[in-house]
């Protein structure tokens, strides 16, 4: 006699719900969603019992589980009933996937409805987030479609802020401003590297300070034997020293003159 593997609970009331003679399709059913059920608790990968014939795609079972609060406590159940341990998040992921147009279309579409890639991916029927990094790295096309879902998804954000702002009053104006401070940089954040704004903003360059050293000496008139003291002062523009009492002369900006 073989070990009952069915799991209790939500799942067996969904069993007991099943009417006799209807015909599974890719329309939900009751029968449709014991038999998937059934098979995720005898060990099987969703993606691999959605590959079947007349069954539906991962990305529909994913959204029958959310609509379905009777079916998604059921698949859960039955993923633990599998024997298949959760991540290190707690969850029960979705198994091994293969890239596919149809996962990675599944993927744009909710990054342009403005999920992040990491609530994506906790999504039991989608790959986890290092499948997803892995896809980037490995499919030239798969990466371009990101990069366009992460423009789409923060102009959305640009959106919704602006969105934020129509609608603050005196009341929430204070939570207005730190919720568009914090949209601000997640926009920034989700944009892909090569249009968004640097999150950290370089220094600016420090002003270029010129300092000038002037020399002075006493000089003796040969004609009256009267001293006077003179000074000569580097040009800035031109490097070369030249004599302040020279006729022409200017001082640089700034400069301070000669004592009287």
């Amino acid at each position: 006699m073989t070990e009952d593997l069915r799991p209790e609970g939500a799942f067996a009331r969904l069993v007991g719900r099943v009417k006799p003679g209807r015909k599974p399709g890719v329309k939900y059913t009751l029968k449709l969603a014991v038999r998937i059920c059934e098979r995720v608790a005898a060990g099987e990968l969703l993606y691999d019992v959605c590959r079947g014939r007349r069954m539906p795609t991962p990305q529909t079972v994913g959204r029958w589980a959310r609509d379905k609060a009777d079916f998604g406590a059921a698949l859960l159940e039955a993923r633990r009933a599998s024997g298949r341990g959760p991540g290190a998040d707690g969850r029960y992921g979705g198994g091994v996937f293969s890239y596919s147009d149809e996962v990675a279309d599944e993927i744009f579409e909710r990054m342009c409805e403005g999920q992040s890639l990491t609530a994506i991916s906790r999504d039991p029927t989608m790959p986890s987030l290092s499948t997803i990094f892995h896809w980037r790295r490995s499919f030239g096309a798969f990466e371009e479609t990101v990069q366009r879902g992460m423009r789409i998804r923060a102009e959305r954000i640009c959106d919704d802020s602006w969105e934020e702002a129509c609608g603050a009053t005196a009341e929430t104006a204070f939570l207005t401003q730190v919720k568009l401070g914090h949209m601000r940089w997640m926009a920034g954040v989700m944009a892909p590297r090569v249009f968004r704004p640097k999150l950290v903003e370089p220094e600016a360059p420090r002003k270029v300070q010129t300092i000038l050293f002037r020399h002075f000496g006493v000089e003796v008139d040969k004609e009256t034997g009267q001293k006077k003291v003179v000074a000569w002062c580097p040009n800035p523009l031109t490097g070369q020293v030249e004599r302040e009492d020279a006729p022409g002369w200017r001082p640089p900006p700034g400069m301070a003159g000669l004592p009287a």
